[in-house]
């Protein structure tokens, strides 16, 4: 069998995720023959009797091909979500090492096999993906990642190491049908002919080319609400996953719950909102625009004001000591009080009182700047000044008073 040449750059350093098994081997022999610059990271999890014979073996082979070589010893107890623990484990291992080795990239000896089983996982558990299969080339933990044998089939690999002298040792777990994707590996992909191989390969290459449409459409939607509403439910799942994944990429709606949040998006009430992720994110709408943004236990502030002064803090910017008077604010009112809005806060308007609340409701405030907004209060305890919210307000150079968060004040 003919050496498969890596389309690599000579120029970068690269760190080399190695498990001793026969494909990471295999990829190991193709960059020392090729003459690649990297270094070799494993890790020992102890789970199986093997992991130090393993171990000592892959120590040996790159002391003989004079290729450094960091070992992790898994001192945790894994009992629990065994695959994500140890994937956490080591992916965690390989950020300090690509870190402290200056890598370029780190290769992963993912192949044909692994791409068809992950795909075939993915179609069963009906997961929201950004890729159908295995990406040849992603970031992970900061990390860039790289999988340059996925055009190689298992049967291929196991031959390359056997006509090439190449030792590696076979993780007899892979072929126990104890994990879900095990069973997919013994019971339908083991089983393909190169025919079935081709058709589901085709498959996998479509599903991602429709899913590059719906990416591409969702990046040019905005917040109007009725715009989002007209996205199907696919393309709402997706482009709710990528508003809430910039808040934490940990963070993950599935298909069914996000045609829920659709579904509730749809309500007649002008201003609705919803917590998920137990409490942690807020979706929702405000008239006609959709949000997505942390949630909080702001309980609003209360400020004294002894003097006229500047107040530049988180939550607005305020120049006092400007001339206020058209603001109905004059110097026998102070001490002024500056606090968010109360229950039943009424503000007079000439000669009669309204509702703070229908106030906020008529300039059609979001919810969430409501328990933000300034009111003044004199000595009295009397609300003098309400700034007047105005959603596309900008502020100039001679503006004296807005709120943060981009939203002014007038």
């Amino acid at each position: 069998m003919k050496i498969k040449r890596l389309d690599l750059d000579r120029n970068k350093k690269y760190l080399l995720a190695c498990s001793f098994g026969p494909d990471s081997m295999a990829l190991f022999d193709m960059l020392v023959s090729q003459n690649y610059n990297f270094v070799v990271a494993h890790v020992n999890y102890h789970l199986r009797e093997e992991s130090d014979f393993e171990e000592a073996q892959l120590k040996a082979h790159c002391d003989t091909k004079n290729i450094p070589l960091i070992i992790f010893e898994n001192k945790t107890q894994i009992t629990k979500n065994v695959e994500a623990k140890c994937r956490e484990i080591r992916y965690e291992f390989f950020k300090e090492i690509y870190v402290k080795e200056h890598c370029d990239a780190l290769l992963v000896a993912h192949h044909e096999d692994d791409n068809i089983e992950t795909y075939l996982l993915q179609k069963k558990r009906k997961n929201l993906v950004k890729v159908y299969g295995i990406a040849e080339n992603t970031t992970i933990n900061q990390m860039h990642v790289l999988r340059p044998l996925l055009d190689w089939s298992k049967d291929a690999l196991l031959e390359y190491c056997d006509d090439h002298s190449v030792p590696y040792s076979i993780d007899k777990t892979n072929l126990v049908p104890m994990y879900e994707r095990n069973v997919i590996r013994i019971e339908v992909v083991s089983k393909m002919d190169a025919k079935e191989r081709c058709a589901i390969l085709k498959e996998i290459a479509a599903k991602n080319e429709e899913l590059n449409v719906i990416f591409k459409k969702i990046k040019c939607v905005d917040t109007n609400i009725d715009e989002i509403l007209e996205l199907n439910d696919i393309e709402f799942a997706y482009y709710l996953n990528d508003k809430i994944e910039q808040i934490n990429p940990r963070f993950h709606t599935t298909y069914k719950q996000s045609c829920e949040i659709k579904k509730f998006l749809t309500s007649d009430k002008a201003n609705i909102e919803l917590l998920i992720f137990n409490g942690m994110v807020v979706v929702g709408k405000e008239y006609d625009k959709f949000f997505v943004r942390p949630s909080s236990d702001f309980n609003g502030y209360c400020l004294m004001v002894n003097e006229p002064t500047l107040i530049d803090n988180e939550y607005f910017y305020a120049d006092l000591l400007s001339d206020t008077s058209n603001r109905n604010i004059y110097l026998t009112d102070y001490p002024l009080i500056i606090r968010t809005y109360q229950n039943n806060d009424e503000y007079k308007i000439k000669n009669y009182s309204v509702k703070v609340r229908r106030l906020f409701i008529d300039w059609k405030m979001p919810l969430y700047l409501r328990k933000r907004w300034p009111l003044i209060l004199n000595n009295k305890g009397d609300i003098i000044y309400i700034p007047r919210y105005q959603r596309d307000f900008k502020p100039d150079s001679n503006c004296n008073f807005y709120v943060k968060e981009c939203f002014t004040l007038k």
